[in-house]
């Protein structure tokens, strides 16, 4: 059953194959409310699934041998960034 209100995850993953073979993956993680994608391997979604409805989803369409980390996100947080991502950030992800 999705949530009412979406949740904020920090999506990590080390892929072993050409990034053309990824191509149903990354279009899952897009049909996220809203999606955050700065980094070469992080992406932060806002979701209306549970922790526990995500894997399944996206396991799926990766390949044996890489690597997934999915976990809720939450600020503060500190980094080197452009101005544009620490705005997404500070607008859409929950702060404790």
């Amino acid at each position: 059953m999705p949530l009412l209100t979406p949740c904020a995850y920090i999506i990590c993953y080390d892929l072993k194959r050409p990034i053309t073979d990824y191509e149903p993956f990354f279009n899952e993680l897009k049909k996220s409310d809203k999606w955050w994608h700065y980094l070469n391997s992080t992406w932060i979604v806002l979701r209306r699934d549970a922790l526990v409805d995500l894997p399944p989803k996206l396991v799926p369409l990766i390949y044996q041998g890489d690597f997934l980390l999915i976990q809720p996100a939450k600020g503060p947080a500190q980094g080197w960034l452009p101005k544009e991502a620490w705005d997404w950030l500070n607008q859409n992800v929950p702060r404790e």
